[in-house]
């Protein structure tokens, strides 16, 4: 939260986006209402695993070894998001990032996190990016070290694109910075939605191509099983 909203809240504290109650974006109470913790399993082609991890035929061909989802991405998650990310709410970001934390379980401890970055051109318009700030609050919440490693290249707006589309936009779409430190290293990606993966998938490898160790992820919501399409092998 900036200074600006810190002062705002002072004078005229946040309504709860859901129930209204003064106090917070989202209260506790509609936290534990609206967002059920989501069913582990393969994020490429939803079958049952363990801790969110990545099934073994996936494995094969994606870079992703698991990928946490702290909720559904419903007309609830959306309205938050939406808050947060349009609407200069920069104190949903600790909610957010606390329903996340919640969604992995103890990890390595040396694993870094890392943030998949927004795209310049959208940074500038909000003022903030907010996959980072979600990064540096889950980091400190599981006390793990944070550190930014991305840098996004390509500016294009993947929301309504197509499956073959989104995966087609994100070749080269990011860089990695001070590669050298990278070597042997376990990272945490966080973003804020999960639809087809092409994102996290792009940023994970260019991470595994400077010698990254493992990649996970972890994101606030994804798609239901009633609307996936099971993605085709890539090799």
């Amino acid at each position: 939260m900036n200074l600006a909203e810190s002062l705002i809240q002072v004078v005229a504290p946040f309504d709860c986006l859901y129930c209204r109650k003064e106090g917070a974006v989202i209260c506790l109470s509609c936290q534990d209402k609206l967002f059920v913790p989501q069913v582990s399993r393969c994020y490429r082609c939803r079958r049952a695993t363990r801790h969110s991890a990545t099934c073994a035929d996936c494995l094969k061909r994606a870079p992703l070894k698991y990928v946490w989802v702290a909720g559904e991405l419903n007309e609830s998650t959306k309205r938050l998001l939406y808050s947060f990310k349009f609407e200069r709410a920069q104190a949903a970001c600790k909610a957010i990032a606390a329903m996340m934390a919640k969604s992995i379980p103890p990890i390595n401890r040396y694993t870094i996190v890392v943030p998949a970055p927004t795209a310049t051109v959208r940074v500038r318009r909000r003022g903030y990016d907010h996959a980072r700030l979600l990064a540096k609050e889950i980091a400190r919440l599981k006390t793990l070290s944070y550190e930014e490693h991305l840098v996004r290249l390509s500016q294009t707006r993947q929301v309504g694109a197509k499956r073959e589309d989104r995966y087609r936009q994100m070749i080269g779409a990011f860089r990695v910075t001070r590669s050298q430190s990278l070597a042997g290293r376990h990272v945490l990606l966080v973003d804020d939605v999960l639809t087809t993966g092409a994102t996290l998938e792009a940023a994970a490898r260019t991470l595994k191509a400077c010698g990254v160790l493992s990649v996970g992820a972890v994101v606030f919501a994804g798609q239901s099983l009633a609307t996936i399409t099971i993605p085709e092998n890539r090799g």
